[in-house]
């Protein structure tokens, strides 16, 4: 069963990232790890059940580069639980809890919105050279191919995976795009 509290519209892109936060609340204090992150929420899994609607503070510590330099932030806002599921699945009793913050300072949404973005742009840009390099690889097949016979098997396949890595190679380099612009 899923609680939720009020519709859920999503303001912002969610991001999956697996980052260490705190749950603080007067009566307890939760260790857990994010699923996904957003502009204005985080999905992670806890091992206590909290009610909907329970206003907690949330604490996450960000690295990012800022002015030219590395830094690290961390980041306390309230927030309060706005989806709480059981996790049936496994063995121990967990739950899977929507947190949507309540406010965030100007400062700290600014960092967080710049730390979604850098590591974006950063694995857009890794899923990128893996593409650039697979066509590589691919040109080197057809030279190796005319002396061993493995190679035209190879060459094939990553033909085919090159084939279709091209008609969606584009959204990469639109998503890079749209992340370097964003403010």
């Amino acid at each position: 069963m899923i609680k939720t509290a009020g519709n859920e519209r999503r303001e912002c892109p969610r991001f999956v990232f697996d980052l260490p936060l705190e749950i603080n609340h007067k009566d307890f204090h939760v260790a857990a790890r994010t699923r996904n992150i957003s502009c204005s929420g985080i999905f992670c899994d806890i091992d206590k059940y909290i009610p909907l609607k329970t206003k907690i503070t949330v604490k996450i510590k960000l690295s990012l580069v800022a002015d030219g330099r590395k830094i690290k932030k961390i980041l306390n806002f309230p927030a309060k639980i706005a989806r709480i599921e059981q996790d049936k699945g496994r063995k121990t009793t967990n739950f899977h809890v929507g947190i949507r913050f309540a406010s965030l300072r100007d400062k700290n949404q600014e960092y967080l919105l710049q730390f979604i973005q850098q590591k974006n742009v950063k694995e857009a840009k890794q899923l990128k050279k893996m593409y650039l390099d697979l066509k590589e690889m691919e040109a080197k097949l057809v030279e190796l191919e005319e002396g061993h016979p493995t190679a035209k098997h190879f060459r094939k396949v990553i033909e085919k995976a090159v084939s279709e890595l091209d008609t969606i190679a584009h959204i990469l380099d639109h998503e890079i795009n749209e992340l370097k612009t964003l403010d």
